[in-house]
C-alpha cells in the first residue's frame, strides 16, 4: 500500500495543477534512495495511482480511470511528460481523433516537434515525433492541459501535408465527411505555406461531394501533386480543378470514407 508521505506528495501536485512529475522529483521530495523510489513508484502503478509514460515520467491518474491508460484518459499530460518541457504540437490523425472527427481510433500518437525523445512509446502505444522548427510549431492551436493540441484546421493540414502518415487517403476523407466548416483554412495554408496540403484537402472535398468543399476555393497551380504518393496511379484520375491526380476513382474513397 502507498505510504501517507507518498500520497501527500500525490496530493500535493494534485493542488499545484501539476499531472506530471518525474522520479527525481519523488525522490527529492521524500528522500529516498533510488531503489526505494522505484520501488515506491512501480507500487503506486500497480495499485492503479499513477501511470509511466516514460522512463523515469509519470502522470497522475484521473480519479475513476482504474484499470484504464492515462495516454488515453489524459493525453495532454502524458505527452507533455514524455516532451519534459520542450515545445510541441499534439498534431496530425491523434489531433483529429482528439477532435472527434475519426470513426476508427488511432493507436499511435503523432506529434511534432523540434526535440525528439528517446522514448518510442507512450503507455505502450507507438509514438511517431515529426520534426518541425519552433517558428510554426505552435501556430494554430490550443492548450490541452500543460500540452497544446493542433486545432481542427491545423490538423486537416497537417495529415493532408503529410501523406505518410495517413494511411491512405481515407482516414483525411473520414475526417472531412465529420468537418462542419473549415474557416481560415486558406489563410493558415497560406501561413504556413502548406498550399498542397490545402489543395489536396479541397480535392477530396470537392469530388466527394461534401459541404466543407462549398467555402474552399483552389488557389492557382502550375503542377500536379499526388494525393496519395504510395499508391500507384494506373487507374486514377487527374482532378483539374485542384491539380491533385487521384490513385482510384473518387467512388473507391467515398466507400472507405464511409465505413
Amino acid at each position: 500500500m502507498a505510504t501517507k508521505r507518498s500520497l501527500k506528495v500525490l496530493d500535493r501536485l494534485a493542488e499545484e495543477g501539476r499531472t506530471a512529475f518525474t522520479t527525481m522529483e519523488v525522490r527529492s521530495a521524500l528522500k529516498l534512495s533510488p531503489q526505494a523510489t522505484s520501488n515506491l513508484l512501480s507500487r503506486l502503478v500497480v495499485e492503479g495511482l499513477v501511470d509511466r509514460v516514460a522512463g523515469g515520467r509519470f502522470v497522475l491518474r484521473p480519479i475513476g480511470a482504474l484499470g484504464t491508460q492515462a495516454v488515453w484518459d489524459d493525453l495532454g499530460s502524458a505527452v507533455a511528460a514524455a516532451f519534459a518541457g520542450n515545445p510541441h504540437r499534439i498534431g496530425f490523425l491523434t489531433a483529429l481523433d482528439h477532435h472527434g472527427l475519426l470513426t476508427r481510433p488511432v493507436r499511435t500518437v503523432q506529434a511534432a516537434s523540434s526535440y525528439r525523445p528517446r522514448l518510442k512509446t507512450l503507455s505502450g502505444r507507438p509514438l511517431r515525433v515529426v520534426h518541425e522548427e519552433t517558428a510554426t510549431l505552435l501556430v494554430a492551436t490550443e492548450r490541452l492541459g500543460p500540452s497544446w493540441v493542433a486545432t481542427v484546421e491545423r490538423a486537416l493540414l497537417d495529415v493532408a501535408g503529410h501523406p505518410y502518415l495517413m494511411g491512405g487517403s481515407g482516414r483525411l476523407a473520414e475526417a472531412l465527411v465529420a468537418v462542419t466548416t473549415t474557416s481560415g483554412l486558406a489563410e493558415l495554408a497560406q501561413r504556413l505555406d502548406a498550399i498542397p496540403a490545402y489543395r489536396r484537402v479541397g480535392s477530396i472535398s470537392t469530388a466527394l461531394s461534401l459541404s466543407v468543399g462549398r467555402n474552399l476555393q483552389p488557389p492557382p497551380w502550375y503542377s500536379l501533386i499526388e494525393l496519395d504518393p504510395q499508391e500507384s496511379h494506373v487507374d486514377g484520375w487527374v482532378d483539374k480543378l485542384w491539380g491533385v491526380a487521384w490513385p482510384y476513382p473518387a467512388s473507391e474513397l467515398a466507400a472507405v470514407a464511409a465505413q
